[in-house]
């Protein structure tokens, strides 16, 4: 069977227009600060830190894309990172409430994709892929495993006694059967 590409994962909008905002206040905030006096400092830094965050988020979610096929997740993560993971080592999905986004969580960790329009349609596709998996994965039958345990000589000797005395077998068979297990 061929790879289906089930989802695309739409950009959300309005997170970029957001983010230049937010550089732009950084930047009015960083200039202006030597206006007042007394407090001018501190207001720059406020407006540098303000600044520099909202450029890397920027970065960082203004990049990020995910498809999402029968076969495997892929796209691009933070910072533009490229992800291409199989459905077979895809462990969880979950919805992450920063930026409206999508963490896939496999063995060696945690994917987020973030600024994703669709990001519970993607989700809800990625579960049900797991849930088909796992429904693959189980048996359909069970084997019953019938194991005899071997008994010991005093065992088999007790059992053919307890014949005996119910007059299942007669004396000279029991002789025979205590001989041939004692080997003599």
């Amino acid at each position: 069977m061929g790879e289906k590409e089930l989802i695309r994962g739409k950009s959300s909008p309005g997170y970029e227009t957001f983010f230049i905002i937010m550089i732009v206040i950084g930047a009015l905030i960083l200039f202006g600060g030597g206006i007042v006096p007394k407090i001018g400092v501190i207001i720059s830094v406020l407006g540098f830190f303000l600044l520099v965050f909202s450029v890397i988020m920027s970065i960082y979610v203004s990049n990020c894309e995910l498809i999402v096929t029968n076969k495997r997740v892929y796209g691009r993560a933070a910072f533009g990172k490229r992800v291409d993971l199989p459905v077979d080592s895809i462990s969880a999905v979950s919805l992450s409430s920063f930026f409206n986004g999508i963490a896939v969580s496999t063995s060696s960790g945690k994917i987020a994709f973030l600024s994703i329009k669709n990001s519970r349609d993607i989700q809800k596709v990625i579960s049900e892929l797991l849930i088909e998996r796992q429904s693959k994965e189980k048996p359909t039958t069970t084997a019953t495993i019938k194991q005899e345990i071997p008994q010991s000589n005093a065992d088999e000797l007790e059992k053919f006694k307890n014949l005996l005395d119910k007059g299942v077998i007669t004396q000279e068979e029991f002789d025979a059967k205590k001989k041939q297990l004692l080997g003599l």
